[in-house]
């Protein structure tokens, strides 16, 4: 799934650069590079990192093994990252080039320094992801996470009436394996942020079935209020893993 592995990698960066925050528990401490590199891999195969520009100064010819990149990207960044899923006609905190948004517009995710850059775009390989770095302009701020959990609260609850309306049942809320973020990242996020997720994968699996929808109205308006609910929570999640101001 690309966009954990994006998730894991907007945060793990932030963590390195930045060390637990205030808020966060006390008693952590701060991993490495090799151990945040393995976290963001997770179950996949290998993860490898592109950087045709040299944008990192990854001059090899070839892919650029996780660690090494993620290394690069602590010395060549001066600020923190941020994450933007961006959708058709809804482009969140990317702001450019072109061949950025493109990428990431089919990827469905990119990690992008605060200060513009070198940009991350996860591409599923088989049971790998190649990580491209690409051009990024300075991306706008991502709303904050207190605004997006208000918004996401919102549209759960508007997506629950028109569910009511049509007659089908909105279900029990979907069971997570907990937490996405760090454990140097505040509760409140953490907790934002696996709620978020959750809601994105629910989200997605209805607008994947539409079975037991008698007609074509029903079948409108559910697409409608899952896809108002899918955005809500892919905005929770942008907001959710930026890192806290100080």
């Amino acid at each position: 799934m690309t966009l954990l592995a994006a998730i894991r990698l907007v945060t793990y960066l932030n963590v390195l650069r930045h060390g637990s925050s205030p808020a966060a528990d006390a008693g952590r401490s701060v991993p490495s590079v090799e151990v945040a590199a393995r976290t963001v891999r997770g179950a996949d195969a290998a993860h490898h990192v592109s950087d045709p520009d040299a944008l990192l100064g990854l001059t090899d010819e070839g892919s650029s093994p996780l660690d090494e990149a993620m290394r690069a990207a602590l010395v060549h960044c001066p600020e923190d990252w941020i994450l933007a899923l961006p959708r058709p006609g809804r482009l969140g905190p990317l702001r450019g080039p072109m061949p950025l948004t493109r990428a990431a517009l089919a990827a469905g995710a990119a990690v992008i320094p605060r200060a513009g850059g070198a940009a991350w775009v996860p591409v599923r390989v088989g049971p790998a992801i190649q990580w491209q770095i690409l051009p990024a302009e300075r991306p706008f701020s991502p709303v904050s996470s207190v605004e997006a959990e208000h918004a996401l609260t919102e549209a759960m609850h508007a997506a629950t009436r028109e569910l009511d309306q049509l007659g089908m049942a909105s279900g029990r809320r979907p069971e997570g394996d907990g937490p996405v973020l760090p454990p140097d990242y505040p509760s409140r996020q953490r907790q934002a942020a696996a709620r978020a997720l959750r809601l994105v994968e629910a989200c997605e699996a209805g607008l994947a079935d539409e079975s037991g929808l008698l007609h074509a109205h029903a079948v409108e308006v559910r697409a409608r209020a899952l896809r108002a609910l899918l955005n809500a929570a892919l905005d929770n999640l942008e907001a959710s893993c930026a890192w806290p101001p100080s």
